[in-house]
């Protein structure tokens, strides 16, 4: 199931827990905040569940027969259809090295037994709202991918020392280079700021033609950086010389 297409506003949550107390004070105090819940009482049941529908979050118990709370939280996180669920781990256990090896197998938190209903509906509410900003920034940079993949304009970001960090794919055939043999390199073409060029380029239909640089300052991974833009204008360009 596509995570990002469900409705935001009833976050599914999957519970963990060999013990129907503990999974019926959890489900009802999560019911009652607006959380849709699923159970399991053991591993099987568990994987079984995420096959079937995959929650926005996991409690998951640290301590359950056949398969333990470690071992289940490693088979999730090998998954790379579950890996970006966030784990947390339940758990009455105050032994340090316990709680460093839950961490190790992939729990972002856990919560400590017997329960405390305000902490948990904080780490709940805190790692829900983390998974669904991440989401949005996830389809927010398939957008932007999708526009700058398609987009016939050459775009490029250099650095300071006019490395490039970036190149879309129609800039990568303006130039008809590979991409390797463009980012982390020098451009190699001057372009003076707040002025408009002109340059060469291999065309889409592979003739030759002429392309105008407008370059804009910006900011690239926190650092200054400049935005250069190649369209072809080559048939306006022939225009103009006929």
């Amino acid at each position: 199931m596509d995570v990002s297409s469900r409705k935001l506003s009833q976050p599914a949550i999957l519970i963990v827990d060999d013990r129907i107390e503990t999974i019926q004070t959890l489900a009802i105090l999560l019911e009652n905040h607006g959380y849709s819940v699923t159970c399991a009482s053991n591993g099987q049941n568990a994987l079984q569940r995420l096959n079937a529908q995959q929650p926005d979050l996991i409690l998951l118990d640290l301590f359950m027969p056949e398969m333990d709370g470690f071992e289940l939280c490693e088979q999730i996180k090998s998954n790379s259809d579950f890996q970006d669920i966030p784990i947390l781990f339940l758990t009455a256990s105050r032994d340090q090295e316990h709680i460093l090896k839950a961490f190790e197998k992939g729990a972002v938190d856990y919560v400590m037994k017997p329960f405390n209903d305000r902490e948990v509906l904080t780490r709940v509410n805190t790692h829900i709202n983390l998974r669904q900003q991440k989401i949005e920034i996830q389809r927010l940079n398939n957008k932007f991918e999708t526009i700058i993949t398609n987009v016939q304009d050459g775009l490029l970001v250099i650095d300071q020392e006019g490395i490039i960090k970036f190149a879309n794919p129609a800039v990568i055939h303006m130039f008809n280079k590979l991409d390797s043999n463009l980012l982390g390199h020098h451009l190699g073409i001057p372009i003076v700021e707040e002025h408009l060029a002109q340059i060469e380029i291999l065309r889409l239909d592979n003739t030759y033609g002429i392309a105008e640089i407008t370059v804009a300052d910006a900011q690239w991974e926190g650092q200054g950086a400049s935005v250069v833009c190649l369209r072809d204008v080559s048939d306006s360009q022939a225009r103009k010389d006929s």
